[in-house]
């Protein structure tokens, strides 16, 4: 049973890794040195930072592809440490887009999706129509990913010891957040991991107050890409990725002492749905953590320039 489950919850992993990687690329074709040149020029404003930092990110479902672009482009001198703050704000927001993509229920039309999205690639349409099928058949794929995940997950209703540990998670928080630093920095991808809570939500295996440790701790563990990417630069792109962690653990620390006020506000708001509790509670913990952190872009700049010297 465990190597069925395994192989599955594999299977369902690799097809929405598949389905990220064909939608990226799809959009990514625009993230060139004009991209990049556009990005830098519209970012001298804070509050448009964040917009554009959210924008592309929801775009290329990779809050870890924007926050590295990020680092270049400080560590070429394109972007400054307090624009690259503000885009990197709009990167968490931006990153919560899958998770409340994934919490709408598309299955029924998924087939169908799927099937024009096959007709645009294969038939000789003009090339705009074949990256709109390719990027359907991405989007389509996401959900298969999805779903093979949760099935996959279903046989852990019946072992004790997955739900004594969601016990002690609720118990002691500290012991989630570990779980999603661990998880999301060995995986690579938040999106991921907050898909796999959601796969574990839908087959009623994990109650929002369980998940949101992790939740906490997924957000940690994104950090992890930025700060390898940043070994490769100088001062101020480490900076940049310092920034990054700094930005993460602040909101958790902020949110930890608060986790079952939050916790019951998001259930409110959507009772009957668990994983738009999931969707909903990482992007109002991300939007709070920017709008309480936006006043101190300076100092999130001093400390990481106090940190790398």
């Amino acid at each position: 049973m465990l190597i069925s489950m395994l192989l599955g919850l594999i299977s369902g992993l690799s097809i929405f890794f598949v389905a990220i990687l064909i939608m990226s690329k799809t959009i990514s074709r625009a993230a060139d040195y004009q991209f990049k040149k556009w990005v830098s020029i519209f970012t001298t404003n804070p509050i448009m930072g964040i917009f554009v930092g959210g924008v592309v990110t929801a775009i290329t479902h990779s809050s870890s592809g924007t926050t590295v672009m990020v680092v270049s482009l400080v560590n070429s001198g394109v972007m400054n440490l307090y624009q690259a703050t503000a885009v990197i704000m709009g990167a968490n927001i931006g990153s919560t887009f899958t998770a409340q993509l994934i919490s709408f229920n598309f299955y029924n039309v998924i087939p169908h999706l799927l099937f024009i999205g096959v007709l645009f690639y294969y038939l000789n349409f003009h090339p705009a129509m074949k990256q709109l099928g390719k990027f359907m058949i991405g989007f389509c794929l996401l959900f298969v990913g999805i779903q093979i995940m949760s099935q996959s997950m279903d046989p852990l209703k019946h072992m004790s010891s997955f739900q004594n540990l969601m016990i002690s998670i609720e118990d002691q928080s500290f012991k989630g957040i570990l779980v999603g630093l661990i998880t999301t920095a060995i995986i690579q991808s938040s999106s991921t991991g907050v898909a796999i809570l959601q796969s574990l939500s839908f087959q009623g295996l994990i109650n929002l107050a369980q998940a949101l440790p992790i939740l906490l701790g997924q957000n940690i563990g994104t950090c992890i890409t930025t700060i390898m990417a940043s070994f490769a630069v100088d001062k101020n792109g480490k900076r940049a990725a310092i920034i990054h962690l700094l930005f993460n653990i602040s909101g958790v620390v902020l949110l930890y002492p608060f986790l079952d006020s939050f916790s019951q506000f998001v259930s409110q708001l959507t009772p009957l749905n668990p994983m738009r509790q999931i969707a909903n509670a990482h992007t109002i913990f991300n939007v709070l953590n920017t709008l309480i952190l936006i006043p101190f872009i300076s100092q999130l700049v001093w400390i990481s320039q106090k940190i790398i010297r």
